[in-house]
């Protein structure tokens, strides 16, 4: 009888050591992961946004005629910090995303994203750091490093995170859409450059 009592306490207090480590950990999640301090703040504007507008819509165009033309064309885009996190905030403001804030950061060869989620039982805030890579004329992302708040993650987490950007990523192709490969990407301070080139051509 004392065995079964202490085999029930014994199970109670991992019960009761599980519910606090759940806890913490939940606190810890809602918590601004550290990277969010080392990223700039960015200048918005509605000229950004149509500025990025622009741009895509000059790329749609030269692709839709290149493919017409059946021809070879390198075509370039150059996004800077100003008009993708414009375009982020106009985004959030119309409801379209589940984040009540976002911010990119283009540094030299890599980025940083912070979000901080609206989901309504688990508002969690995380940042990523990571490069933008090409593989068979398609985007690929690499995760270096992924924070959930302040919470300690184990190194195997950046791969999941990564898998799921990914698939993400493939999921919604819009240089696909447009006929294009995607040739190099080049991360910079501020911004970011995107060579492709047509798929079909002579």
């Amino acid at each position: 009888m004392k065995i079964l009592q202490g085999f029930l306490i014994f199970m109670g207090a991992l019960a009761v050591l599980a519910i606090a480590a759940l806890i913490v950990g939940y606190i810890m999640a809602l918590l601004t992961p550290d990277i969010r301090s080392n990223m700039r703040p960015v200048v918005l504007s509605s000229e950004a946004v149509d500025s990025l507008n622009q741009k895509i819509d000059t790329m749609k165009k030269e692709a839709a005629a290149a493919d017409t033309s059946k021809t070879k064309k390198n075509i370039e885009l150059l996004v800077t910090e100003e008009e993708i996190n414009s375009i982020i905030v106009m985004t959030l403001a119309e409801g379209n995303l589940p984040a009540k804030e976002m911010l990119v950061n283009f540094n030299d060869g890599y980025l940083l994203a912070y979000n901080a989620w609206n989901f309504t039982a688990f508002p969690a805030k995380t940042g990523i750091m990571g490069s933008i890579d090409t593989e068979n004329g398609k985007p690929k992302f690499t995760v270096s490093r992924f924070f959930l708040g302040k919470l300690p993650l184990p190194g195997g987490i950046n791969q999941s995170v990564q898998d799921i950007i990914n698939i993400v990523i493939q999921l919604n192709a819009p240089l696909d859409e447009m006929k294009l490969n995607l040739q190099e990407v080049t991360i910079s301070e501020g911004q970011m450059r995107l060579i492709t080139v047509t798929k079909a051509g002579k």
